[in-house]
């Protein structure tokens, strides 16, 4: 007896990636079904209705001993297991990049990461290399440098250049039109640390011709050194703090309009101490202030407190501040990155610190104001490891 396809689909549809990558051979209809964008969909909005898994991403890798073990790591979590997976790399291994006016000198990176979108993210550095790769089904796209890219080479480059710490960085952000449901790069900087006039300079990525064009900047500055949120067909950032009170700045996807939305929550913000999270599909804010990180959730036009943290707890999970005996870019953010809110485990908090002694991920408990560590490593991340909330998926930008 065979069954109806439409129940064939609707057991498909809850099946786990992998699974589904396998069962592409079963029949034609059975792949053109899983390859149709309909069934992605789908696949991805009952994945949606679950935990996340969680990414741990390490650009670089070492041993107990503190050798380098491997670079480009990528390790998923699924919630309720007790070890990770280690993903394939799908990102070629970083090359050196020859400065051109300083002789034998070479440029070294680490790759940096744009949080999850529908199931892929992107991989960059701030010179030339930019990837969105879906780590499940191994599918990558490459991008071309962005116009903010080969300016910073070219002040690598200039004989008056005196060093990275006199350049500030700004993020790349990934999202999606919710309207039409197409993905999208967008690097939003300060212009005048480019010797530009205006405030800030904003360049937008169309994967469909495949380049990359300017869009009307923001009309304040924003703060460096920040991963901008993608949440709901809009992209977040904090101001710059140094120029006007600490406020979120929003950019619309689908009309390219920005628009400051909200004061920030903190009577004052040191740059490296607040972060912006993605929790429940709402948009928070998180500081931290030793011993305590205070996480909001902005609910309409107001913050509402939802976490109040001790991170004095145990110090292997959480760093007070940064070693001063070890180099750490000033990329790093000094408070535990809020990762996701756990729908099965009444609103526990799944929290990352990669500065701590032991970086793990550790739940929080907030009845019993308790934590608990997810699993037991046998590796060192680098400093600027991170961990990002994750649903895998079967999509892919053509």
């Amino acid at each position: 007896m065979e069954l109806p396809y439409g129940l064939v689909e609707s057991i498909l549809v809850k099946l786990p990636v992998k699974s589904l990558l396998r069962f592409k051979s079963v029949s034609i209809q059975w792949k053109c079904t899983i390859e149709s964008r309909y069934f992605k969909e789908k696949h991805l909005i009952c994945r949606q209705s679950q935990d996340p898994d969680i990414l741990m991403i390490d650009p670089l890798e070492f041993d107990k001993d503190f050798d380098l073990k491997d670079e480009n790591v990528t390790r998923m979590f699924v919630m309720g297991s007790s070890d990770l997976i280690k993903l394939p790399n799908i990102c070629p291994l970083r090359e050196p990049i020859r400065l051109e006016n300083h002789g034998d000198n070479l440029l070294h990176y680490t790759y940096l990461i744009c949080g999850s979108c529908d199931g892929m993210i992107c991989y960059y550095n701030e010179y030339n290399c930019i990837y969105v790769v879906n780590p499940i089904t191994r599918w990558s796209r490459s991008v071309p440098q962005a116009r903010f890219q080969a300016a910073v080479l070219d002040m690598m480059n200039r004989d008056s250049w005196r060093g990275e710490g006199h350049i500030s960085l700004w993020n790349l952000g990934f999202g999606k039109d919710k309207f039409t449901g197409t993905y999208t790069l967008v690097w939003l900087y300060n212009s005048f640390e480019l010797g530009l006039s205006n405030v800030t300079t904003c360049e937008v990525f169309d994967f469909f011709t495949n380049t990359w064009r300017y869009a009307t900047g923001a009309p304040v500055r924003i703060l460096d050194k920040q991963i901008p949120l993608y949440l709901d067909g809009l992209l977040y950032w904090f101001t710059d703090d140094n120029i006007v009170e600490t406020r979120i700045l929003s950019f619309d996807i689908h009309t390219e309009n920005f628009q400051i939305i909200s004061k920030a929550p903190f009577v004052e913000a040191a740059s490296k101490q607040i972060i912006m999270c993605n929790l429940n599909n709402r948009l928070c804010v998180s500081q931290k202030k030793w011993p305590t990180q205070e996480i909001w959730s902005l609910n309409k036009t107001s913050w509402e407190k939802i976490y109040s943290l001790n991170l004095q707890t145990d110090p292997h999970w959480f760093a007070k501040d940064l070693n001063p005996h070890i180099f750490f870019p000033t990329i790093i953010i000094s408070c535990a990155i809020p990762v996701a809110v756990l729908k099965k485990k009444k609103q526990s908090l799944v929290l990352y610190d990669a500065r701590a002694n032991n970086p793990n991920l550790v739940i929080y408990d907030p009845d019993l104001r308790s934590y608990d560590s997810c699993f037991v490593r046998d590796y060192r991340p680098h400093h600027t490891g991170t961990a990002i909330s994750f649903f895998p998926s079967l999509m892919s930008i053509l």
